[in-house]
């Protein structure tokens, strides 16, 4: 007897793409979703050929657990986004044109999500969030009066278990303790970066270079920052925010207008080099072998010969500096 399968509800998707797999078309050598990708892992230095299909995704990464929300809202509307997106980003990528204003307003929207989507954003908003907890708790244990006050504002009997001020203040103290959370909270967490990173970006100076033979790389991580060195950089202080749209334009967004470069085979190694140290893991290319500047700014072509710690290294040297200050490509 042949089953009906009319009401079979459709598989799920389980490969979640954190990076969009229309953005990575334009890294492929045709532009296309169905073109190569070549993927280059730095941490485990292996390199592999793909599609935008097979790259960019971790399993059930926007997955919801909380049974009152669909699943699958959070990648439902990535999708969404992406759809919207698309167009845009392939006719920049053909037609090389820099974007109109109405255009950067939907790019710098999207430059923002893709900050908050990634893996690498969770344990950045984590460890913060773990700052503030633990400076409240610092706080709050500062006095058996202080703790008790703490408890009663939070509606918690003195006499629970565990709500001893010694025993509490002990643990806390000891720091043999962290925190975790669940997808909810890091998708919420995400949202509201975004909204407060978009008007940030808005703020700034954007200017695109283009690449006529198609040699700008991507990563798992590709909006980039920088900045002074010796604290903390964000999108108030960054002096430049960079974000390749795909193989053959790179968007970056200046604190002070600048003037356009012009585009060599070394000023797009250059920033295939800064893709390459703010990467998570991975990078993506059309092709193996992809351009970058070593250490010492030599021009290679070998990415197996890349390690994050001989920029370290260089960094102690001013002699020898590589300058990923530079404010333009």
């Amino acid at each position: 007897m042949k089953r009906n399968t009319s009401t079979r509800k459709p598989s799920e998707p389980r490969a979640h793409h954190f990076v969009p797999q229309c953005w990575l078309a334009g890294f492929t050598e045709t532009g296309e979703k169905e073109g190569k990708l070549w993927v280059s892992d730095l941490g485990r230095a292996k390199q592999w050929p793909t599609n935008p299909a097979n790259a960019g995704h971790s399993r059930d990464f926007y997955r919801l657990s909380d049974p009152r929300l669909d699943p699958l809202v959070v990648e439902n509307t990535f999708s969404k986004i992406e759809t919207d997106i698309a167009p845009l980003l392939k006719a920049i990528d053909q037609e090389l044109h820099k974007p109109t204003d109405d255009e950067l307003e939907v790019l710098v929207w999207f430059i923002a999500i893709q900050w908050v989507r990634v893996p690498s954003f969770r344990p950045k908003v984590l460890m913060i969030e773990e700052s503030v907890f633990r400076s409240q708790l610092f706080r709050d244990l500062q006095t058996p009066e202080s703790w008790a006050a703490a408890l009663k504002q939070a509606h918690i009997p003195a006499d629970s278990p565990g709500a001893e001020y010694e025993a509490v203040r002990e643990f806390v103290h000891s720091k043999h303790y962290t925190l975790k959370a669940e997808n909810e909270w890091y998708v919420h967490q995400a949202f509201q970066a975004a909204n407060r990173i978009a008007p940030l970006l808005m703020d700034r100076h954007w200017e695109i270079s283009f690449s006529k033979s198609g040699n700008y790389i991507a990563s798992d991580s590709p909006v980039a920052l920088d900045g002074p060195q010796g604290g903390m950089i964000g999108f108030k202080n960054a002096e430049i925010v960079t974000y390749p749209v795909s193989r053959h334009a790179l968007l970056y967004g200046t604190k002070v207008p600048v003037k356009p470069p012009l585009v060599s085979l070394k000023s797009i190694a250059h920033w295939n080099t800064f893709a390459m140290l703010t990467a998570e893991a991975q990078v993506y290319s059309h092709r193996p072998d992809f351009c970058w500047l070593d250490e010492l700014g030599r021009y290679q072509t070998n990415w197996n010969s890349f390690a994050k710690e001989k920029f370290e290294k260089t960094f102690d040297n001013p002699d020898h500096r590589f300058d990923l200050t530079a404010r333009t490509p």
